[in-house]
């Protein structure tokens, strides 16, 4: 049977999911009593358990005593959710959303806020997370994506949805601690190996995954050692219809006015191949029964490259753009247009890696306790993108409609033939090759102090200072090549294999192109070489997008906890505040012509941010939370660094704002549990957020010769603080199984959470990224050696952007994933894994102003399955 330990307190979120986390078996050995992160600010007994609901007992235990609001996922042998990394894990928690890229977990929000802290280990993990679009704009935020580092390397995931304190600051909506086991945790030398073999179905590829662990002690168990490694390889299909919006456009003569036309009707796909290897290893020596010190390391490389392969099709900008329209809600979803045709293939490459090292003492002793804990963290990336560009020779008409499809129709009209040569021309700057060169790195010093008085108070105080860089440089020669040197390089697509998943009549056989490294870097390079010879590229500087980023944060804490009784009701407090003063500089180069100057912007800011809670144990299985606290986030890298990013393929531009201010939350909570029977609960909370100065993209249109000679019209969309926000809502979870039935029914259970999030900025629209409704159902069977579990994850619209004003929205979608499992022997198991079993209800659409019909975008991933063998010794 395998063994599990759940540790979960969420106590004024009342919403918890104790829900397994797949991580791997090799971090899933004999963790011991007390292994906790010497990083989390909260001390909770870890337990181990044996079986899905004696550890949900144990975790309801632990979930009573919590200060504050949190969920915890331990695992203690192998995962029994088919979730493939953290993000997917982690969304089957109450409150919890998550965001894919490329058909996995990449980020999440908590209680509908996406501005999340990350940690591993109480530490920042640094790096670059890849997205779908827009195609040379990587999300930098302050912590890697959690699709970037293997679920494996971590025996602990916590997320803590109400702040202490002693906590660091940076989470608006929560934070998210990824443990590292630790080797003097477990009770005895510990080794294991998983091999996989993983199931694409559109790609029609099996690909592998290895994973391998090792601990052991010595020096009478003074001294332990830990390794730990993983290496996955998996090549995906992304089906999508692309970069389209809703912009105004002026209409004469009958039916005048100003209708929001579509831009860009744009068909492509994508296929991924991603490689994960990650390495986690850690030293621990004893000194003394009372001072512990730890030395370890965490790194991760992945490693993403594309193929892609579009048919777009431009509107004209000027008046009167669209013929025949018809008009829905204001919108034009449908009519006849004289446009832009290009097609392209592009080949990116963008290996990144992250590195981690620290060190920690820690000294506990009658009541006192001291903790220094030093890292160093580091993301690097080294970005690749050749692209070959095919244009129509002239307009070319198009027909399009957008009503009751997937994806808009398109019919091409006159004599042009899009699978044709004489039909295109070389488009300007065609041939095309960028590098992109990036490095972050932070170094962070902090040390905590606690006491415990004879009458039980604590007192803890501490601070953290943090110093943080980035630099980024990015690179860019192009040309117009010639027809006769592009034809070795031009490639037809097949209708048959053309975005097969999405129905709809649109160009599905055109010409395309095959572009390689050797021959579009060498003649972009020829035609504008770098004449810096000493620079890190030999292409051209492309300065508007270069960077340099500087950010120190001091910030110190005291914080007081207790315990006493009123009216004969026990209750648990602490209270406490955090200040955090925050420096940073930027420079940038403002390009005038032919001109570039280097700009300096500079901001600085104090946050105060107090912290409350309080819990009554009105009977031995009732129990009422309060709390109330301030939270802050600062803005991610790119949305500071006002650099300018030109995509002249796309036609939009992108860039940071130095300027803005850290969205800070007032928030309060009150929760309601009642545990019935040895692992059933009944949760219930109500939370509340005042949002200020809130992050969104602003959309706006416009020319800028010194970007486009040509004059064309460009998309702008930079960050500003747009608005204040309010959010409030409520949770409710239940966790049951049913051993009152007969048998084999008995094995049966159900795990359920529903998060209701209401939010509305001060200009009475929805905020950035909030869904609504979402929920988790995960039906659970298991008995003896077999496991079994089906787990649905439901989320509805959320705005992403403002585009002129009015919002964007992100479609509802859900996702439908299973797993079985089968312990052969104590020592050996099998598992087998399906995952995105209904990929059109987990397809990702975005569209306008409140109306589907208005679609921006749609993508769509395929089924996966995994079958594996796992041995512990």
């Amino acid at each position: 049977m395998a063994s599990w330990a759940v540790r979960g307190a969420c106590a004024l979120a009342g919403g918890v999911s104790f829900a397994a986390l797949s991580l791997s078996p090799a971090l899933a050995q004999n963790v011991a009593a007390n292994n906790t992160a010497a990083s989390d600010p909260a001390v909770l007994e870890e337990i181990i358990v044996t079986g899905l609901r004696a550890s949900l007992e144990q975790a309801a235990d632990i979930k009573r005593d919590a200060p504050q609001v949190m969920d915890v996922i331990t695992a203690s042998d192998v995962g029994k959710l088919p979730d493939v990394n953290v993000a997917e894990a982690l969304q089957r928690v109450t409150g919890v959303q998550i965001t894919r890229v490329f058909g996995e977990g990449q980020s999440v929000s908590v209680r509908g806020l996406q501005q999340v802290r990350v940690e591993v280990d109480g530490r920042t993990l640094l790096g670059w997370s890849a997205r779908l679009s827009p195609p040379e704009n990587d999300q930098l935020g302050r912590s890697s994506g959690l699709d970037a580092v293997p679920s494996s390397l971590f025996g602990k995931l916590a997320v803590y949805k109400s702040p202490l304190a002693a906590q660091a600051e940076g989470g608006l909506g929560g934070t998210v601690n990824l443990t590292t086991p630790k080797p003097l945790s477990f009770k005895k030398p510990t080794f294991s190996f998983q091999a996989q073999g993983v199931y694409s179905q559109v790609t029609d590829k099996v690909e592998p995954a290895f994973t391998g662990f090792g601990t052991t002690k010595f020096a009478d168990d003074r001294i332990g050692v830990m390794l730990a490694a993983e290496y996955q390889k998996r090549t995906s299909t992304t089906q999508a219809f692309e970069r389209n919006n809703f912009l105004n456009r002026t209409y004469t003569g009958t039916n005048a006015g100003v209708n929001q036309t579509p831009v860009l009707m744009q068909y492509e796909n994508f296929v991924v191949d991603r490689s994960r290897t990650g390495v986690n290893g850690a030293i621990q020596f004893e000194a003394t029964p009372e001072l512990t010190i730890t030395a370890d390391m965490l790194y991760s490389k992945l490693v993403t490259g594309r193929h892609q392969d579009f048919f777009s099709f431009r509107l004209p900008t000027a008046n009167n753009p669209v013929t025949n329209r018809v008009t829905e809600n204001n919108m034009v979803v449908a009519g006849t247009a004289n446009g832009t045709v290009t097609t392209a293939g592009q080949i990116r490459n963008e290996p990144t890696e992250s590195f981690l090292y620290g060190l920690n003492g820690k000294y506990e002793d009658d009541g006192l306790t001291v903790e220094a804990d030093g890292y160093y963290s580091k993301g690097t990336i080294d970005q690749t993108i050749q692209i070959i560009t095919l244009q129509a020779t002239a307009a070319v008409p198009g027909t399009f409609d957008f009503r009751d499809v997937t994806v808009p129709s398109l019919a091409l009209g006159g004599t042009f033939n899009p699978t044709n040569y004489a039909s295109y021309n070389p488009a300007t700057n065609g041939v095309r090759s960028n590098r992109l060169l990036g490095v972050l790195d932070e170094w962070t010093g902090k040390l905590d102090v606690s006491y415990e008085t004879e009458g039980g108070i604590t007192i803890s105080g501490g601070a953290r200072y943090t110093d943080l860089g980035a630099r980024s440089n990015a690179y860019r020669s192009q040309v117009t090549p010639t027809r006769a040197e592009l034809e070795p390089y031009l490639r037809l697509i097949d209708a048959k294999n053309f975005l097969p998943d999405i129905p709809g009549n649109f160009p599905r056989s055109f010409l395309s192109t095959a572009p390689t490294f050797d021959y579009v870097f060498t003649r972009a390079q020829a035609a504008q070489p770098n004449p810096n010879s000493s620079d890190r590229s030999t292409l051209l500087p492309n300065n508007q997008r270069d960077y340099t980023f500087s950010e120190k944060t001091l910030a110190g804490y005291l914080m007081v906890a207790g315990e006493g009784e009123i009216g004969e009701i026990p209750f648990r407090a602490n209270a406490g505040v955090r200040v955090a003063r925050t420096r940073l500089a930027v420079d940038t180069f403002l390009n005038v012509g032919t001109t570039s100057t280097l700009v300096t912007d500079k901001n600085e800011y104090t946050n105060i941010l107090p912290s409350a809670n309080i819990a009554f144990n009105v009977t031995d299985d009732f129990l009422v939370r309060l709390g109330a606290s301030q939270t802050m986030q600062r803005a991610s890298i790119a949305d500071l660094a006002p650099s300018t990013f030109f995509n002249a393929t796309n036609l939009s531009v992108t860039g940071g704002n130095a300027d803005l201010k850290p969205p800070v939350s007032t928030q309060g909570d009150i929760s309601f549990e009642y545990y019935h029977g040895k692992s059933s609960l009944i949760s219930g909370a109500i939370f509340y957020k005042d949002v200020d100065d809130f992050i969104a993209s602003f959309v706006t249109t416009g020319t800028d010769t010194n970007l486009d000679p040509q004059g064309r019209e460009l998309t702008f969309s930079r960050p500003e603080n747009l608005a204040s926000a309010k959010i409030k809502g409520f949770e409710v979870g239940i966790q049951q199984f049913f051993d009152f039935l007969p048998e084999p029914f008995d094995g049966l259970g159900v795990i359920a959470n529903y998060t209701y999030s209401d939010s509305e900025d001060n200009a009475g629209f929805p905020l950035v990224a909030v869904s609504k409704n979402s929920y988790n159902l995960i039906g659970l069977y298991e008995k003896g050696p077999f496991s079994a579990r089906l787990a649905y994850n439901y989320r509805d619209e959320a705005v992403f952007e403002f585009s002129e004003g009015r919002p964007s929205f992100i479609g509802a979608r859900s996702q439908l994933d299973a797993q079985v499992g089968y312990d052969i022997t104590e020592q050996v198991s099998v598992s087998f894994n399906a995952q995105n079993l209904l990929p059109k209800k987990s397809a990702t659409s975005e569209y306008s102003n409140f109306d589907e019909t208005a679609l921006n975008s749609y993508a769509i991933s395929e089924r996966r399955f995994s079958a594996g063998v796992r041995a512990k010794f």
